[in-house]
């Protein structure tokens, strides 16, 4: 088998995700890179590149580890939106501020649990210990449920059905459509609740409803009944 680097393996599974994205019918500009970014500490600069091709130096793929931790002080702010101070890190992952400064500086490299102990205090579970490309595909898959959700209703002639629950972790462009494609759904059952069909024969808006739902996968299916049950005052109440 031919040997890849690790660059190489992204620009790989960022084409793929390019591709498929196309083939649905959506550009890479329904990624919210800004968060893509957030997540992943890859500078939106770096990752257009990689989606078209271009030439990406190894360390702007796969940061050093101080690069990662200076990243989470600057993005990972305090609810006063003031950044944690060193002696603050320190305490909390239980080690001395020297050490969060020689990890800053390079002069030093954490161990396993500090390194674990350093993501879960910043909450970014993952962020030093997943590659490159494990880390923006697991940003990335949201976008891409999204994207295969829309693109399996349309198929079934109803364009403007989704998921609440999905919409705020993918992409914002697609979370439009989905947000309206909920709307549609809402309405019209809300209008096959209110407005029965006279002799009997079921609404076809309703069968078109009911056929669709069967067709959905089920975690889907059950997400859509919910949204739905609200809509039309048949939400389940604990007692």
């Amino acid at each position: 088998m031919e040997n890849t680097t690790g660059v190489e393996e992204v620009a790989a599974a960022l084409a793929s995700i390019k591709a498929e994205l196309e083939e649905l019918g959506h550009t890479i500009e329904v990624i919210n890179f800004d968060r893509l970014t957030h997540e992943t500490g890859i500078a939106e600069a770096t990752v257009r590149r990689l989606f078209a091709g271009d030439p990406v130096a190894p360390d702007e793929v796969d940061l050093p580890f101080k690069d990662r931790l200076r990243f989470l002080l600057d993005t990972r702010l305090k609810e006063n939106g003031r950044k944690h101070t060193f002696q603050e890190v320190a305490d909390a992952v239980g080690v001395a501020k020297s050490t969060i400064t020689n990890l800053l500086n390079g002069s030093r490299n954490p161990g396993f649990d500090v390194s674990k102990d350093l993501a879960e205090f910043f909450d970014a579970p993952g962020f030093f210990t997943l590659g490159p490309r494990a880390a923006l595909l697991t940003a990335l898959e949201p976008v891409l449920e999204q994207a295969r959700l829309i693109a399996e209703l349309k198929g079934r002639r109803v364009e403007r059905v989704a998921l609440r629950g999905s919409v705020s972790v993918g992409s914002e462009q697609l979370s439009r459509q989905l947000q309206a494609a909920i709307h549609q759904v809402v309405e019209t059952a809300q209008r096959a609740s209110q407005e029965p069909a006279a002799g009997g024969d079921e609404d076809p808006e309703l069968s078109e409803i009911a056929a669709t739902m069967r067709l959905l996968p089920a975690k889907h299916r059950r997400s859509v009944m919910g949204i739905l049950r609200s809509a039309v005052g048949l939400a389940k109440h604990d007692d």
